[in-house]
């Protein structure tokens, strides 16, 4: 059985990943970083590193002038991986167990499509983080491996994943999901769809990349305007959107969209600050997303 470990990378250093990676590769597995668009010098001076180590490579699109984005990628790194077996890994995680690889291949048994699921640092790294370290250790607490295996197919990202690579190149990445968010949601459903079965494991990798709270809910408002581009059925499917939806049955939207543009100036202060209240963060995101709404 032949691995590729496929990790992509804007700006973002990954040289530590790629080494902790290669102590648990098996002769025949591979390692392949995919360079879209970094911008960073000294980035890109690492990852050239990473491409003339000649234990991993580095495969960077021709004529990459902008970011081909989170799907396109993903995409481009499967079509050019060699194994049967993909596994994605986010560029900004950090390998904890010395069995992770062993350990997703024991798993390979049960199922074409495998998750490991999303670790976190015992501390935030920084109070401007605070926003994104809190969703995330409130997260990982609820979804344990029980709750994702529950609900398999709403669980799946991008972040820790293994698929056999024919399944995966026969659905691919949605790359009109050009900006930030739900190209992994959107995928799992279409896995759901097809009837391809997800295991849910207890082989994490820690996540690294908090980033400001600023930035967090910069990425969170693209996000959700991704969310409002997707097809109607599609947003059927996502929790928040669906439960949009429902209100517009009931003719609340329009007073969730009315108290969120009252209040979305007290709301970024909270959420900014350094005590953000995730209920209010949950109702900021329900807000926005009324706010784009017809």
């Amino acid at each position: 059985m032949r691995l590729s470990m496929l990790i992509p990378t804007h700006n973002y250093d990954c040289s530590r990943l790629v080494y902790d990676l290669e102590t648990q590769l098996s002769e025949d597995d591979e390692i392949i970083v995919g360079n879209d668009c970094s911008t960073d010098k000294s980035i890109v001076a690492k990852l050239n590193e990473i491409g003339n180590s000649g234990k991993s490579r580095l495969y960077t699109p021709s004529e990459n002038k902008h970011p081909l984005g989170r799907a396109a990628i993903r995409n481009a790194l499967a079509r050019e991986a060699k194994g049967e077996w993909l596994l994605f890994i986010d560029a900004d995680a950090e390998v904890r167990s010395k069995t992770f690889i062993e350990d997703y291949l024991s798993a390979t048994k049960f199922a074409p499509v495998v998750c490991g699921g999303t670790g976190n640092l015992p501390e935030c790294p920084s109070p401007e983080c605070r926003l994104r370290y809190n969703y995330e250790i409130e997260a990982e607490q609820r979804l344990t491996v029980e709750r994702r295996q529950r609900f398999p197919y709403a669980q799946l990202t991008t972040f820790n994943f293994l698929i056999r690579r024919d399944i995966f190149l026969s659905i691919e990445f949605d790359e009109k999901i050009r900006e930030y968010g739900y190209e992994d949601t959107c995928f799992g459903f279409e896995l759901k769809e097809r009837g391809i079965a997800i295991h849910h494991i207890d082989n994490k990798l820690i996540h690294l990349g908090i980033e400001p709270s600023t930035v967090y809910l910069a990425k969170i408002e693209t996000a959700l305007r991704s969310l409002a581009k997707l097809e109607l059925e599609q947003r059927r499917q996502i929790r928040l959107s669906a439960f949009a939806m429902k209100l517009e049955r009931y003719c609340l939207l329009g007073l969730v969209r009315y108290v969120f543009r009252l209040t979305k100036t007290q709301l970024r202060a909270n959420l900014l600050g350094k005590h953000p209240n995730q209920k209010l963060f949950t109702f900021y995101k329900l807000g926005y997303y009324a706010d784009l709404m017809p």
